[in-house]
């Protein structure tokens, strides 16, 4: 099988709504999303992101640039394809723009490895589990009211979640007092998780983080900024509840930096950040030998094949934003992920919905 054509596509996926965290205000998610065409016939699928067309532009160039890399090849070779895409992106650094457009390409391989052995992506990485736990992640944001976060906590519970994740990052008083909210509206019994999108400092993490210790928080996710990962680690050795980060840092290096320092109890390697599913492996193995559990940071297509196949894949980032890009979305029963059955990544593509959204 040899790479014949690689077509990416230049989209912009609008929210449902805008949205708002503690560091970003967000319409749409302005989309590279990437097919890979063989001789075979088959076709590989991968996406990479930013917020901002100008951006996402950038993007868009830098994929076209690492096309001739894979043109030709066999997507089987995804590991060695990646180690040339990797040595030929030295100078701009392997981090930023450069990484994120490896993303899409090395997925697409992937997703084409498995669709020419018959299997979906979690059994062809030797994964058995059918299922992933996941939480609800496309809501509970930052502007919304009081009433508006309780009653999506409880929408969440209809469509079937068993977790999900609220924005932390207004006065303390305001978060704490919103966390206590959610809780009593979920229960006891249901995974609460807090991110903070790095919006705190140490001291406010320490003294707000005990605070919010009494409502069993699954997790407080980036509450530092990403790069401070000596005070993180001093945030997580202070409080009981688990900290979770480094879905902003770049490479399985960055996971290795988190791990020396004991920066987080879980790490969150990025799909595009880590620049496709090459990087996300080699992620989640050192973070086993860490005995470190993973999580996923957005796309959840591949991303719950990943953590099927790693035995220390925790939980699922369940995040809607791209569904309409797939002709087939990914089914919730009882708070989990079921994996598609297809050959690859299984979901198919929505090309009317490729059409609408391109720019």
């Amino acid at each position: 099988m040899k790479v014949t054509r690689v077509r990416p596509h230049l989209l912009s996926v609008p929210l449902p709504r805008p949205i708002r965290t503690a560091i970003h205000d967000i319409s749409a998610v302005d989309t590279v999303f990437v097919e890979v065409e063989t001789d075979a016939g088959a076709v590989g699928m991968g996406y990479c992101f930013a917020f901002g067309r100008h951006r996402a532009r950038a993007l868009h160039a830098l994929v076209e640039d690492l096309i001739p890399i894979y043109q030709g090849q066999d997507p089987h070779a995804a590991r060695a394809l990646f180690d040339s895409a990797w040595r030929s992106i030295n100078f701009l650094g392997h981090a930023g723009v450069a990484v994120m457009a490896l993303a899409p390409l090395d997925t697409a391989c992937w997703d084409l490895a498995a669709q020419d052995a018959g299997l979906p992506l979690f059994r062809f990485l030797g994964g058995t589990r059918e299922r992933v736990p996941a939480y609800a992640s496309s809501g509970l944001w930052l502007d919304y009211s009081v009433d508006q976060l309780v009653s999506e906590a409880r929408s969440f519970l209809a469509q079937g979640h068993r977790a999900m994740k609220m924005r932390l990052g207004r006065s303390p008083k305001e978060d704490i007092e919103r966390v206590r909210l959610v809780r009593e509206a979920i229960g006891p019994d249901v995974k609460l998780l807090a991110d903070v999108n790095q919006g705190w400092n140490e001291a406010t993490a320490i003294r707000v983080g005990r605070e919010l210790e009494p409502f069993n928080l699954f997790w407080l996710e980036e509450p530092l900024p990403y790069e401070n990962l000596e005070g993180c680690a001093r945030v997580a050795a202070a409080l009981a509840t688990p900290i979770a980060t480094g879905e902003t840092d770049y490479g399985p290096l960055a996971m290795k930096r988190h791990l020396e320092l004991r920066a987080a109890d879980i790490l969150m390697p990025d799909l595009q950040r880590m620049g496709g599913i090459t990087g996300f492996l080699n992620a989640a193995t050192l973070c086993e030998a860490f005995h470190t559990p993973v999580s996923s940071h957005l796309f959840m297509e591949a991303s719950c094949h990943l953590l099927a196949a790693a035995p220390n894949g925790l939980i699922l980032e369940h995040m809607a934003w791209w569904q309409e890009l797939f002709e087939d979305g990914l089914r919730l029963v009882d708070g989990h992920v079921l994996l598609p059955d297809k050959p690859g990544i299984g979901l198919g593509l929505n090309r009317k919905a490729l059409e609408r959204f391109r720019v």
